[in-house]
């Protein structure tokens, strides 16, 4: 015999029907991105190391530090999954998720784009270049009985703007261009 204690009000998730990642590229960019900060950051502590005592010096130990933070946000980011079932949609991974409720699913807009959830606490956009295989992830949200409705055209701006996915890139892009140029700092 087999008993599980669950604190209240955190219930056990159900399983998922359908589970959808970032893209290939992007999750390859936010690595690579990741690699290059860490070693053109070691580069640039060796260099400190042999010439400690200069006028940017606590920069130079500070910077790299900031800018591998920048690229392992990007490396969570971009590991992240969304999860459809029947008790809603998820976004996180297996440990640590959010979560919309399919009870306060409202409506889910599918437009070219990406889909909105509209609930009773706002919208919550996923924009469809983020993750792979969009379309199916709009058939699950039918299947599992969300109320979907599709929309010709592109989604409204103002839910866009919630996308994170270009910005996301834009600045892992800025930190390994930022990583290495710090490291070729003549000392």
């Amino acid at each position: 015999m087999s008993a599980v204690d669950v604190p209240p009000g955190l219930g056990l998730e159900g399983t998922a029907l359908a589970t959808f990642g970032a893209p290939r590229r992007a999750r390859r960019l936010a690595n690579a991105v990741f690699f290059i900060t860490l070693a053109f950051g070691a580069l640039t502590w060796w260099g400190l190391s042999r010439h400690p005592y200069q006028r940017h010096a606590s920069t130079l130990v500070v910077l790299p530090v900031s800018l591998l933070a920048v690229a392992l946000l990007g490396v969570a980011v971009r590991r992240a999954t969304v999860f459809i079932g029947r008790e809603g949609v998820r976004w996180g991974w297996r440990a640590l998720s959010v979560r919309q409720a399919a009870e306060r699913v409202l409506e889910v807009r599918v437009y070219s784009d990406g889909a909105t959830l509209r609930s009773q606490r706002g919208h919550w956009f996923l924009a469809a270049r983020d993750w792979d295989r969009f379309e199916s992830m709009a058939r699950a949200m039918t299947t599992v009985g969300l109320p979907v409705t599709r929309y010709q055209g592109p989604a409204p701006l103002r839910q866009r703007l919630q996308s994170y996915g270009r910005t996301l890139d834009a600045l892992l892009v800025l930190a390994a261009l930022a990583q290495i140029a710090l490291s070729t700092i003549p000392r």
